[in-house]
């Protein structure tokens, strides 16, 4: 029965040392900062996606993009473009005729 003794003896020093554990003094903003920094580093990896896609180079994009775009339009209203397709649309019997029919 020592042994039993010897366990109850442990059982109860452990018990005792709960009495000796004191409380813990934490800021009153410890929540406040911990959540701000834990969001902030969720936002860091979100944008991390589009990281390399820096101001310089959306500026760059933007600028060819509107080249290209003015470009297009010039073509398009060039009168070259406008006989192209007339020419194109007569090949291929696309267009309508301006001849007068003698049945109209």
């Amino acid at each position: 029965m020592e042994t039993n003794n010897d366990i109850n003896q442990k059982v109860q020093n452990t018990l005792k040392s709960f009495d000796s554990i004191t409380d813990t003094k934490v800021s009153p903003f410890f929540k406040d900062k911990t959540m701000q920094l834990l969001f902030s580093e969720k936002e860091e990896k979100e944008s991390f996606v589009f990281s390399w896609f820096s101001p310089k180079l959306q500026f760059a994009t933007l600028v060819c993009f509107v080249l290209l775009n003015v470009f297009a339009y010039v073509k398009i209203n060039s009168n070259t473009y406008n006989s192209n397709v007339q020419d194109f649309a007569e090949t291929y019997g696309l267009s309508t005729d301006n001849d007068t029919y003698l049945l109209n």
